[in-house]
């Protein structure tokens, strides 16, 4: 099998260029809202667990006031549930799940943005005004990928599995 990479082709025309980065925007656009989707799953997937562990910590803790003895092995595993609440907890903070997530789907939209604009010339074939379109549609994909947030290449090819392209440039799904 062929990569991407092995096949380009150039574009031969401005049309051949629209639509090139019509499908790279697409693309773009939908490996961030993928990306934002699997740090948001990381963040549950931390989240959850550090919320049912505290709040078993408090219980036990609020118990343990009541309660004359405490068996050695209760003491061991709220401490132990303890140090993990802390350790989950900071590798959420730390790995900012959340906060990357966010910054995925806003480059995504900005994508899409420009994804529509490039819709719009592409439908349009207007091909006098497509050279001052395009000058400015390229510095801002320029600006954008500079300013956007690293999506691994796994899921950027996955990406560009599922968009279903064929080798025919006019049969491309975008």
């Amino acid at each position: 099998m062929s990569t991407p990479s092995s096949t380009y082709q150039p574009p031969q025309n401005e049309r051949e260029l629209v639509l090139a980065w019509l499908r790279r925007a697409r693309e773009s656009q939908m490996a961030h809202y993928e990306m934002a989707n699997i740090l948001s799953g990381r963040d549950r997937w931390m989240g959850v667990p550090v919320i049912l562990i505290t709040t078993i910590i408090g219980t036990s803790v609020f118990a343990s006031l009541t309660a004359v003895a405490i068996a050695p092995a209760a003491k061991i595993t709220v401490g132990l549930l303890s140090v993990l609440a802390a350790v989950l907890s900071g590798l959420q903070t730390f790995f900012k799940f959340s906060e990357r997530s966010e910054k995925h789907r806003a480059t995504a939209a900005r994508f899409g943005a420009i994804r529509r604009k490039l819709e719009v010339i592409y439908a349009e074939d207007t091909a006098s005004e497509e050279k001052h379109y395009l000058h400015t549609l390229r510095e801002e994909l320029d600006h954008l990928a500079e300013d956007s947030p690293h999506v691994p290449v796994a899921v950027f090819e996955r990406i560009q599995k599922n968009m279903f392209y064929t080798g025919d440039a006019s049969s491309h799904r975008v």
